[in-house]
């Protein structure tokens, strides 16, 4: 895409893979040194294409859809795709800005982490299965579950009255929403050459520079008028209602792909037997699925009770399911090696590109949520910023990255390379996590805590974007749901780490600092303090209270920004580690895409 400035180019182009030769590669991942300039190129063995995995009829509607539909309808899918985006934007948005009040109201405002550490847990596990559904039935029957499971998430929450139904239902949501992205993700790469991808999720993501400046009034809007749960009834309404173009156009291509014969009709399923249902259980490879879940689990189940425990603690038999949580992991690992159809191969599992960006995705996303625990809670209570103007520099990332995202994609396109853009990320992140320690102090100006935003925003965005060219250029079309599902376990068990090490924080500094500022406050008044944003909020500027509850924000802050910069150390590991793959060698889809 020669020009980034118009939509045109970004819709317009038609790639098909038979172009090109395809290079054979002994093992998978393996080097092709030139004698003139060294490049690294990637193919898939032909052989690896036929091994079963290939054929599932996921993967074959996508490929057909392809084949059948036209640039123009191609230009109207991603239309479809951007107001689904926007609704799914808006919506976080609005729910983002509005939780603190909402667990604030059930008097549970320290529970923030908690939440988001159980959410992250099950999103990041069942992304696993989700791969294996979306690969055998088809992406837009998966999307459309994970539709209804979000939706159905919106509407218990806005029918919610106690702090532990709002909590299930927003399991259910995240669980659903990351679901739904994640599906989304995958159409976008299926209608997307490699070299263009990030171009065409730059795409995607572009409804965030027009939400995130209506989502903070309109969140403002319904808490100051009909409430927070219209607020969600809204987002419900509007969610569903948008995700139909997408469906319907993914639909009627897959009927105009079933009339050209590119798809046979699914022959009707006898009744189950024994020998039926072994055979899929090892297709859906069951077992390597429940070890992976049933290991990660026990490994950040003692995350989640740390994060969420006052006084820090956690029992000891519960201490130690980290270590059978690893022996699990251990055990996914040899079943990967030795299954007949292995939720990913044991080469590509273990190859440079993948695992290094696995361990990038855990470090960066624990570092984050160590740092951003409480953040918009922080800018109103510190420093006196408004809900809408908290969530504008709270959203700073969001919308930064979706603009640092197409200049990221231009860079790759043009320059046929992804790991020399992580490489120069790798300063900056780091810069902008190091000089938060100094400048998220109470006594700070706004405008250098901004500065420090916009630094993580440009190093981090890259990053994240390059962690995604890294595992996608290994990995032929059959196994992209299935790295993409790993990569995104690896999102969410970050973000559980981080959540709990923020929680963890927040749990033992705010108390023990207030305790120190307000002696003359019993300790469960000190409890309702922390526990409840509006009634923080409620003291005026300067006072004795508002300037104790500050400097027990400020010191909760420092404690977790040095935390986030500590570990984001491991990503100069984890990119290091890389093959400097050329992306336009990769040919992974066919027909008419981007």
């Amino acid at each position: 895409m020669d020009d980034i400035t118009s939509q045109a180019p970004l819709l317009g182009r038609e790639s098909n893979s038979d172009g090109g030769d395809r290079v054979r590669r002994d093992s998978y991942g393996s080097t092709s040194c030139s004698s003139k300039d060294d490049d690294v190129v990637v193919s898939i063995d032909p052989a690896v294409e036929e091994a079963g995995v290939a054929i599932q009829g996921g993967i074959q509607q996508a490929d057909a859809i392809n084949q059948v539909w036209s640039r123009a309808a191609l230009i109207l899918a991603y239309s479809f795709i951007f107001l689904i985006s926007f609704a799914n934007t808006l919506q976080y948005q609005i729910m983002s800005n509005l939780m603190p009040y909402v667990v604030s109201e059930f008097n549970s405002h320290s529970l923030i982490p908690t939440i988001g550490i159980v959410a992250s847990i099950m999103s990041g596990i069942l992304k696993l299965p989700i791969a294996k559904i979306i690969d055998s039935w088809g992406r837009p029957q998966g999307l459309a579950c994970m539709i209804v499971l979000a939706t159905t998430g919106l509407v218990l929450m806005a029918a919610s009255r106690d702090v532990k139904t709002y909590a299930a239902a927003q399991v259910l949501y995240q669980v659903g929403i990351s679901g739904f992205s994640y599906v989304l993700d995958i159409i976008v790469s299926d209608t997307s050459s490699l070299r263009d991808r990030v171009l065409a999720f730059a795409f995607n993501s572009s409804p965030t520079l027009i939400t995130t400046f209506i989502g903070p009034p309109i969140a403002t809007a319904f808490l100051n008028g009909s409430g927070w749960r219209w607020a969600f009834a809204f987002s419900a309404i509007l969610f569903l209602v948008l995700s139909i173009p997408i469906l319907s156009i993914l639909a009627v291509n897959m009927r105009k792909a079933k009339a050209k014969g590119l798809l046979a009709k699914r022959p009707k399923s006898g009744p189950w037997t024994v020998s039926k249902l072994r055979q899929s259980l090892i297709d859906f490879d069951a077992l390597g699925i429940c070890l992976a879940a049933g290991g990660l689990t026990l490994i950040l189940v003692p995350f989640s009770l740390l994060g969420s425990s006052v006084n820090n603690s956690v029992d000891n038999s519960v201490a130690i399911t980290p270590i059978f949580g690893i022996l699990l992991t251990i055990a996914f690992a040899i079943h990967e090696r030795k299954a007949k159809r292995p939720f990913i191969r044991f080469e590509l599992l273990c190859s440079r590109n993948v695992a290094g960006a696995c361990l990038l995705s855990v470090t960066i996303f624990i570092a984050y949520f160590s740092w951003d625990g409480f953040y918009t809670s922080y800018l109103q209570v510190v420093h006196d910023l408004t809900l809408a103007q908290a969530g504008y520099v709270g959203h700073i990332y969001g919308i930064g990255s979706c603009i640092w995202t197409i200049v990221v994609g231009y860079l790759i396109r043009r320059t046929d390379r992804f790991k020399w853009l992580a490489l120069a990320a790798l300063p900056v992140h780091l810069l902008g996590g190091f000089l938060m320690i100094f400048f998220r102090r109470p006594d700070t100006n706004i405008a250098w805590v901004v500065m420090c935003q916009i630094l993580i925003t440009i190093g981090g965005s890259t990053l994240v974007m390059c962690d995604q060219m890294a595992v996608m250029s290994v990995a032929n079309h059959a196994e992209l749901a299935s790295v993409m599902a790993l990569l995104g376990l690896s999102y969410y068990v970050g973000s559980a780490i981080g959540n709990s090490l923020s929680g963890a924080i927040w749990n033992t500094t705010l108390p023990e600092v207030l305790a120190k500022q307000l002696p003359q406050f019993s300790p469960d008044e000190l409890t309702l303090i922390a526990a409840d944003l509006k009634k923080q909020l409620s003291y005026p500027v300067g006072s004795a209270v508002r300037t104790a509850i500050v400097t027990a924000y400020g010191e909760a802050q420092y404690r977790m920004c040095v935390t986030g910069v500590l570990v984001s150390l491991f990503e100069i590991v984890a990119v290091c580690i890389w093959k400097d793959v050329r992306v336009s060698q990769n040919k992974q889809v066919e027909g008419t895409v981007l």
